[in-house]
């Protein structure tokens, strides 16, 4: 890794079928850290699961948001083929893919260049008697790479040394207090929210697919204790929220002790699955105390039990053909008899006790 200048962006188009450049100055100036890796990828997927990776280290620790769209992050790819060919180890000269901005320019272009490459060789195109590499563009209308320009040597670099900057190299004690000041990594922490709240490993890389989601999960973890309730509301009715309105979670209009509360009163059995959508659609409107928002609109969920004993008698007794359906092995007139007393008791009886308590008798 090393830093650089950013020096602007290119923009390419075609005109009544003329080609031009513009060149955008607006980043000029601004600082460039270029991570180079090992050439040690075979795929374009491979390339798009490393470049994800660091992504999410790079967001992490606070290095950059990584906006692609906004040009915050790029990507160069240099892509080669190596084959066998009269018992000889062939590997071709390279082509390096230049300023790819999303992850699906990532995959099409490496794609489709590998296989121009082949096509090429296979031909008995330039590639057979060219030396250096050649530097590439990638063109998402027309979906195929163009030449930018031909590297001969190192010397066309023309690199020289800045008399202005001096040699650093920091020492390891430096280095390992440096270290010691990083956040968590994603891949550390999708372990270990696996491993401490039980979650899936789908779930787990959702949550961590953006450091302030995942900070908004473990807030109202703390708060409330039920890990995988809280995961489902995020990944689930949070993230569509904000999606639909185009709200970042640091300005979501739920906070995650709100979350937590409304959790809170599904799992003490005040409200239902369902009442409790209704209380967050009203939250996300307005805000407000999810308990106060169940009170006002008469979401409340009944689970008294002898409320609920009284109703299943009556409901038992005014159908005797779904009680005997049943005992004679009609699992299916159960729910003959649920609806009744869901009814009876206005819809908001908890519906694992009705159950439970219809069983009992049926018993």
């Amino acid at each position: 890794a090393h830093l650089e200048e950013d020096t602007g962006t290119l923009k390419h188009g075609e005109d009544a079928g003329r080609r031009y450049t513009l060149v955008d100055f607006n980043r000029s100036g601004v600082p460039l850290l270029e991570i180079v890796s090992e050439p040690d990828m075979s795929s374009a997927d491979e390339g798009e699961a490393y470049v994800r990776a660091l992504r999410d280290i790079l967001i992490f620790s606070g290095v950059s948001e990584m906006r692609l769209e906004e040009g915050a992050g790029r990507f160069d790819v240099n892509v080669s083929i190596r084959f066998e060919e009269n018992g000889r180890t062939m590997w071709p000269p390279q082509s390096e893919i230049k300023n790819l901005n999303s992850y699906q320019a990532l995959r099409e272009a490496v794609a489709y260049e590998s296989d121009r490459l082949w096509q090429d060789w296979r031909s008995g195109g330039e590639i057979r008697t060219r030396t250096g590499k050649i530097t590439v563009g990638w063109s998402t209308e027309r979906g195929r790479t163009y030449l930018q320009r031909s590297k001969e040597e190192v010397e066309d670099y023309r690199y020289f040394p800045e008399p202005d900057l001096v040699s650093l190299a920091p020492s390891p004690a430096t280095v390992a207090k440096l270290r010691e000041g990083l956040p968590e990594m994603p891949a550390d922490r999708r372990a270990r929210f696996v491993s401490d709240y039980g979650l899936s490993d789908y779930d787990a890389r959702i949550l961590v697919s953006d450091r302030a989601l995942a900070e908004y999960y473990e807030a109202a973890v703390r708060i409330e204790a039920q890990p995988k309730a809280i995961a489902n509301w995020v990944i689930g009715d949070l993230t569509a929220a904000l999606k639909r309105d185009a709200v970042p979670i640091g300005a979501s209009r739920v906070g995650s002790e709100q979350l937590a509360a409304l959790v809170r009163l599904v799992a003490a059995g005040k409200v239902s699955g369902s009442a409790a959508k209704e209380i967050f659609a009203e939250m996300w409107k307005g805000g407000g105390d999810p308990e106060a928002i169940m009170n006002t609109r008469g979401l409340g969920q009944v689970s008294d039990e002898d409320a609920i004993a009284a109703a299943v008698d009556d409901v038992m007794k005014a159908n005797p053909g779904a009680v005997a359906a049943y005992k004679a092995g009609k699992t299916i007139a159960l729910g003959a008899l649920v609806g009744p007393v869901m009814q009876k008791l206005g819809r908001k009886a908890n519906a694992a006790v009705v159950n439970r308590i219809l069983a009992e008798r049926l018993a």
